[in-house]
């Protein structure tokens, strides 16, 4: 499966930001990184991006709110949301559509990064 140009990974854990970002260079994407949805909305209006991994919880606009905004734009965009918080927004928003994959931390690095790297390509 051909691996996806960029990702833009939003969280408000620096350190999760960071591993993240790091392991999805390592996996050959394109990578960029906000620490809240509204620097990642931002960035999303200006670069072309595959994918999106967003926290659920930030301060200011939420994943949530960054998740739907994003797939009303840009359906083709892959969607991915992660919460070490209650797993139900989560859930709620693949069964919405809004997400294509969720995560609950703590999660297996491995996993994320091999699932939406194999998953991401914007077709």
């Amino acid at each position: 499966m051909p691996v996806a140009k960029s990702i833009l990974i939003v969280d408000d854990d620096t350190f999760i930001l960071d591993v993240l970002a790091t392991a999805f260079r390592l996996y050959g994407h394109r990578v960029f990184t906000a620490e809240n949805g509204n620097d990642g909305l931002g960035i999303f209006d200006k670069e072309k991006i595959d994918i999106v991994l967003t926290d659920i919880r930030m301060p200011g606009l939420s994943g949530e709110e960054l998740a739907t905004h994003i797939r009303r734009a840009s359906p083709h965009t892959k969607v991915a949301v992660m919460t070490g918080g209650d797993g139900e927004i989560g859930s709620n928003l693949m069964k919405e559509g809004i997400a294509d994959h969720f995560f609950l931390k703590p999660f297996a690095l491995y996993h994320v990064c091999k699932t939406l790297s194999s998953a991401g390509h914007a077709g």
